[in-house]
């Protein structure tokens, strides 16, 4: 390794121990009160570290957001017929293209797992990471539901993140399991014009690269094209009754992110010329109180096989009709 390389991977081990980020994973001699302690001060830490809080901080207050250039675009997706995947919780592969090396590593910074993913929290063999040692909603496993239904009208008008917001976003989507129960998701009354540790662009974002390298939203998923996403708060039902609201909704229009067997892409296995809609509900919700998100598993109403409740859902449609144009 050349002196200047040696230099970096120093400090960033050092910044790292200097985050008492290797402490938040201390050995068991520690009493699980300290360990839980740790663990929060960490948490706190990496929050802090988010790489946009202050290009949110310039933003927040802003009343008066400057509109897309060109003009609004509208935007409508649906899916009338056919199923939908639904991703099962699992341990996600992770990319040497987003997450670099145990000498050097990326993406660790804002809250684990739904930002970056602490190196702590990484398998290491042979000197590459290996995978997020968390179960999470992103990985290789999944199911498929049937009669998937999705219907979105959407309008992007607001440039960036402000206090105020000019998006407007209606969806609804619906899938069903084998025992005919009906779940939903319904966005969004309210949009997030303001983003908690990443930007959402007003509530609605179009012709955007997002997540992995990009630091927009967690970077366990690939880097992908996304020709629409919003983030919104929303309703979640089961069987027609409200289980949860209101909670944190995110959907995108992207490139295609899965490879053969339906494995979740690394960067260099994204397909551009294919488009597919995921529907994501997390188990976080924001933290505003400290400028993050804290964990908050959805009642889904849909068990596991191993008897556990399915806590998030991350489902994708693609039977897709889409249109769009400046409104």
């Amino acid at each position: 390794m050349k002196q200047g390389s040696s230099r970096v991977s120093r400090a960033v081990v050092s910044l790292l121990a200097g985050l008492g980020l290797a402490a938040a994973f201390a050995s068991s001699s520690a009493s699980a009160e300290g360990n839980s302690q740790m663990q929060m001060q960490m948490m706190h830490k990496l929050v802090e570290m988010a790489p946009y809080r202050g290009y949110l901080e310039a933003h927040d207050k802003e009343q008066h957001p400057l509109g897309l250039l060109g003009g609004p675009i509208s935007v409508s997706i649906t899916q009338k017929t056919g199923g939908v995947f639904v991703s099962l919780p699992d341990k996600r592969r992770l990319d040497p293209n987003v997450f670099g090396t145990p000498k050097m590593p990326r993406a660790f910074a804002g809250t684990p797992g739904i930002d970056g993913v602490p190196p702590m929290a990484r398998g290491v063999e042979d000197g590459h990471y290996t995978e997020f040692e968390k179960l999470s909603p992103f990985g290789d496993k999944y199911m498929v539901m049937a009669d998937g239904k999705l219907s979105i009208q959407a309008l992007d008008a607001t440039a960036t993140d402000a206090a105020t917001t000019q998006d407007r976003v209606k969806m609804m989507a619906s899938w069903k399991d084998k025992a005919g129960n009906v779940y939903e998701v319904r966005c969004c009354k309210m949009l997030a014009a303001h983003g908690v540790e990443y930007p959402t662009f007003g509530g609605v974002v179009t012709n955007q690269i997002l997540h992995g390298s990009s630091r927009i939203g967690t970077s366990l998923m690939p880097t992908e094209y996304t020709y629409f996403a919003f983030w919104g708060m929303g309703q979640v039902l089961k069987n027609g009754k409200v289980v949860a609201a209101p909670r944190l909704i995110h959907g995108m229009l992207t490139e295609y992110v899965r490879t053969n067997g339906y494995k979740l892409a690394f960067d260099n296995q994204v397909t551009p010329t294919r488009l597919q809609f995921h529907l994501m509900v997390p188990p976080f919700m924001p933290d505003m109180a400290h400028g993050g998100f804290k964990q908050d598993p959805l009642p889904t109403g849909f068990d596991l096989p191993n008897g556990m409740q399915l806590p998030f859902w991350h489902v994708m449609f693609e039977n897709l009709d889409i249109h769009s144009h400046r409104a």
